[in-house]
């Protein structure tokens, strides 16, 4: 669960330093242009995400584990 979330944060990161699509550009651009309103959604848009793939391991990870 740890490395998903290592994982997103690059995904994001990366986005945002290569450009052209996704959300880490979208963050990036609207910064540029000052729209703060876009990035703070942005932002917790990225979060949600962070979450619900955080909640989604944790479920797939109570189904796999050996329990004595």
């Amino acid at each position: 669960r740890i490395s998903m979330g290592i994982a997103w944060l690059v995904i994001v990161a990366a986005e945002m330093l290569v450009g052209g699509t996704g959300i880490g550009y979208f963050v990036w651009n609207e910064w540029n242009n000052l729209s703060l309103v876009n990035v703070i959604f942005a932002v917790l848009v990225i979060g949600v995400v962070g979450m619900l793939l955080d909640m989604a391991f944790a479920k797939l990870q109570k189904g796999v584990t050996y329990v004595e």
